[in-house]
């Protein structure tokens, strides 16, 4: 019995050794030296197993690496394309959930935020080129400000619904009644605040006139609470200023955001009326 324990643990102990020396020979694990990814692998492997507390940024990315683009995606195919917060939580549980990913609750958590992070889009990236640049120049508005509070707010008249192809969410937001703005909140340090957004929102026209909110829904917020969308709307008051049917006056709105990190107000304006979208 004692010959064959020891048998067992010399030839176990070999093996070791084998793989000890293959991974030095063969693993690459730049830019990282082998001691490091050692240690790394070490940290990851307690995170995923014992509890292990937050991973570092670093980590992070290693276990994105080791989950995603070296097993089954070239680091191409997954960061080409920038998502908004929402949808790399879509697309991670959708690799886990229909794909057959295997990871833990805590490593697609982690994943999600190192994509959050590293490769955002504060838009939709459905759109083509052409489609892109219509939005950026008459629908989407950013504020990079301070206290690393950033805020993206998309007008949404019908024109955008067209350009999306989103006929159903164009009637789920009734732009027939009301002027709605879609408002993307993301933050990289400290978690947002709890914005009553319909109470900080005013509605400015160029005569003046002010308008307060009719409603405001939060669709979607992550986790970490670092990112937040959600769907501000006002009660249409003119016809014309409202639908963006003045032809032959431009005119122009402001939204105003009061009482948030960093400034005392934010500004957001449009040129009116938003031309219509004709792809080339």
């Amino acid at each position: 019995m004692r010959q064959l324990l020891v048998a067992v643990f010399m030839f176990t102990s070999l093996l070791l050794m084998m793989a000890i020396v293959a991974f030095f020979l063969l693993v690459d694990t730049r830019p990282m030296s082998r001691f490091e990814y050692l240690n790394v692998a070490a940290r990851i492997t307690a995170f995923r197993f014992a509890g292990l507390p937050e991973l570092d940024e670093t980590e992070m990315k290693f276990l994105y690496s080791n989950s995603c683009t070296r097993k089954c995606h070239s680091k191409d195919v997954v960061e080409r394309t920038k998502h908004t917060p929402r949808e790399w939580e879509n697309v991670v549980n959708r690799m886990r959930l229909v794909n057959g990913a295997r990871l833990t609750d805590n490593e697609s958590i982690a994943i999600t935020r190192y994509l959050q992070k590293k490769h955002l889009s504060n838009v939709p990236t459905i759109l083509s080129n052409e489609a892109n640049r219509f939005l950026k120049q008459y629908l989407w508005r950013s504020d990079f400000g301070e206290s690393d509070l950033y805020i993206d707010v998309i007008y949404t008249p019908i024109e955008y619904f067209n350009l999306t192809g989103g006929a159903s969410d164009a009637e789920k937001h009734n732009v027939q009644d009301y002027t709605v703005f879609l408002v993307y909140l993301n933050t990289h340090q400290e978690r947002l605040p709890k914005a009553a957004m319909e109470k900080l929102a005013v509605l400015k026209d160029k005569d003046g006139g002010i308008y307060e909110p009719a409603d405001w829904k939060v669709s979607y917020t992550s986790g970490d609470y670092h990112h937040m969308e959600g769907v501000l709307r006002f009660k249409f008051v003119t016809e014309d200023f409202n639908r963006g049917k003045v032809k032959n006056d431009k005119g122009f709105m402001n939204l105003v955001l009061k009482d948030l990190p960093g400034q005392k107000e934010r500004f957001f304006r449009w040129e009116l009326p938003v031309p219509e979208f004709h792809e080339k």
